[in-house]
């Protein structure tokens, strides 16, 4: 990560790992930082580090302010998600269906070191499959309606999806996202989701979290196998934070959470947290811990996602564009689709995709808002 021209990737993954460095950036360095950092969605992170450390009087006062308006945007983001799920809990009272609460709100609840200064501004959740359709229609009944979407993409969702479409409520604007399992139902990875929500840890009467372990291994299945990489560094983050996190409050949380990936058959997506975490965020977590899995990556894709991940997890140059870059980024989305579709799938759907970003407006929709 020493290249000049990724010189931007070094100030933030420095001021990440050793913020103290920060008081000794420069106007330049600080003004590239910023807007790198705003990409990568980490200016409220960097806030509340630098403010559990003492350190935001040391810095530049533009910089300062900056950090500071992005930690009260988190804030105000995490007020409104959490105002969500109370209403979301109101409207599922009388059904008593258990619902497990997922990624930034469960870091929330869970108060983790990753979670002050979080963007997000989705609440997600999981249910079982056979409670899906009444939380539907209960949510839809008090109010929430779902985005216009296409035939195409109301079928995406209902037969191939592992979530129904998104609900939004449209006096509040924070869209909530309803699981039934934790991957896409067609893809390589078969997950079932029994086991998380058999573990998962009671919050109180009919809301549950992930247990530590499962929280840490979704969070690894949502960045090795659901998403792109593109610009996820923050995620990449929340792996790091909470294998640290949950290590300093167990001391044998790293070998439960081998164990347990092994258990699952989760052992790739959590091989690739702990190795780009310690490549990235020079996590402490020993070197030889992921040889226990009984899942890893061959020699050649190693060396292939080793080149690749970086490129896309880190944010791009505002102002220096990067082919290889680019062309990491592209791999990675097609290795994405690879991963949760089936070739049969896969294809007509990247047609369709293809068809509606040339020809928008002939789209089929399904109808109005619901």
């Amino acid at each position: 990560m020493a290249d000049s021209g990724m010189h931007h990737h070094q100030l933030l993954l420095d001021a990440l790992v050793q913020p103290e460095v920060l008081t000794r950036y420069s106007s330049q360095q600080w003004e590239l930082l910023l807007r790198v950092a705003r990409r990568a969605r980490l200016l409220g992170y960097l806030a509340v580090v630098l403010e559990r450390k003492g350190l935001l009087d040391s810095i530049p006062v533009r910089a300062a302010n900056l950090l500071r308006s992005s930690l009260i945007q988190a804030r105000k983001q995490q007020q409104s998600v959490s105002w969500e799920l109370n209403r979301v809990r109101w409207a599922l009272n009388e059904h008593k269906v258990p619902v497990i609460v997922l990624k930034g709100m469960a870091y929330l609840l869970q108060a983790l070191p990753n979670a002050p200064g979080r963007l997000f501004a989705d609440l997600d959740l999981l249910v079982t499959k056979e409670d899906l359709e009444q939380i539907e229609f209960s949510l839809l009944d008090k109010g929430w309606k779902h985005h216009a979407l296409s035939d195409y993409d109301e079928r995406y969702y209902r037969e191939w999806s592992h979530e129904i479409p998104a609900l939004i409520h449209p006096e509040r604007g924070v869209e909530v996202d309803v699981h039934h399992t934790l991957t896409s139902p067609l893809g390589k990875l078969k997950l079932d989701p029994a086991p998380f929500r058999e573990a998962a840890v009671r919050v109180e009467e009919g809301l549950y979290m992930l247990s530590p372990e499962d929280m840490v291994l979704h969070c690894a299945i949502n960045l090795f196998q659901n998403n792109e990489l593109a610009d996820d560094l923050r995620h990449l983050l929340d792996f790091h934070e909470m294998v640290l996190f949950f290590s300093n409050q167990e001391p044998v949380f790293q070998q439960k959470l081998m164990e347990r990936a092994n258990q699952l058959g989760l052992g790739r997506p959590l091989f690739y947290g702990l190795y780009f975490s310690r490549l990235l965020l020079l996590s402490t977590v020993s070197d030889g811990l992921e040889q226990q899995l009984n899942q890893q990556p061959g020699w050649l894709v190693r060396q292939i996602m080793h080149f690749c991940v970086p490129l896309a997890l880190l944010p791009l140059h505002p102002d220096q564009p990067s082919k290889m870059a680019a062309c990491a980024r592209m791999w990675l989305y097609w290795r994405s689709h690879w991963l949760r579709m089936p070739l049969y799938r896969l294809l007509p759907h990247l047609a369709y995709k293809f068809y509606r970003s040339i020809f928008p407006e002939k789209v089929a929709h399904s109808g109005q808002v619901r």
